[in-house]
């Protein structure tokens, strides 16, 4: 039975595992630097920034990389997106390699910031700020031999993942006045859908974009939810004042590359995803 490796445990990593194990097609071990006790999964302590521990793996077949940083500080991020996955790659390379690895990026290492569309050809990416450690990550395995796919995953939201819905329900949320501030998200169930479409197809060294089928305006997001949250969409406060918008970027980001590589999406828009949650809020 293959092996599949789960770098990182957290929301995403959780949900693969749970995902694969139910398949029956792959053995499935979890590296983190705490125990996890999942039925059915080999939890692995190890440290990624401490290259020593990471040479208790062994027979390593597919690697999905989705650990997460524990800050959105400039150290973190390159600890985790920089050099621990160069670490892991490293110490596996070096015991006889791995057949694929997946690796979890952003959107956010796209620079576009005023509105416009982009996909993965879009050479214009982040030189400053944490993301940029993202891509350096992405950097090291496009310059390396082994084979890889990356995916940039938008906003991810899922079943306790609500806090955007509760924010609007609770009246914190601000409508931006000027308009034409996009966001890019995904169901984390499309998240799981995704990693795994890729990892059983034969494309090799690839990057997608892991967004929905629709780039909104937040306002248009915003006010749908208000909708369905049995609030008047007119009673949301607005804004000029982007700094009391939490906001990542302004971008539409196309995910027809995944479409025409034949993934299926479960949640297609925010409206699907969003109305299987409406009931946790």
């Amino acid at each position: 039975m293959a092996k599949l490796l789960i770098a990182g445990g957290g929301y995403l990593g959780q949900a693969l595992a749970e995902r694969v194990l139910a398949t029956g097609k792959q053995d499935v071990s979890v590296l983190r630097r705490s125990k996890v006790a999942w039925p059915g999964v080999t939890s692995i302590q190890a440290d990624l920034l401490q290259p020593e521990s990471l040479k208790v793996l062994r027979d390593v077949e597919d690697i999905v990389y989705c650990a997460s940083a524990d800050a959105s500080d400039e150290a973190s991020y390159r600890n985790i997106y920089q050099d621990g996955l160069r670490n892991l790659v490293q110490v596996v390379q070096a015991q006889g390699g791995y057949r694929r690895l997946i690796y979890i990026s952003s959107t956010s290492v796209y620079a576009e910031a005023n509105g416009a569309w982009v996909d993965e050809t879009d050479p214009n990416l982040v030189q400053l700020g944490p993301s940029r450690f993202m891509v350096s990550g992405e950097k090291f395995l496009m310059e390396g031999a082994g084979d890889f796919s990356i995916l940039r995953m938008g906003g991810i939201y899922g079943p306790g993942r609500t806090y955007f819905l509760r924010r609007v329900k609770e009246g914190a949320e601000r409508i931006y006045s000027k308009g034409g501030l996009y966001s890019n998200r995904i169901h984390r169930d499309d998240c799981v859908g995704m990693i795994l479409h890729v990892l059983a197809g034969d494309a090799q060294r690839q990057v997608y974009n892991g967004v929905d089928c629709e780039a909104a305006d937040r306002n248009e997001v915003m006010r749908w939810m208000a909708q369905q949250l049995g609030m008047d969409p007119e009673s949301l406060k607005a804004t000029d004042d982007l700094k009391q918008i939490a906001a990542r970027g302004n971008k539409r980001i196309s995910n027809r590359k995944i479409l025409d590589a034949g993934y299926k999406f479960l949640y297609p828009s925010y409206r699907e995803g969003y109305t299987a949650l409406l009931h946790e809020v």
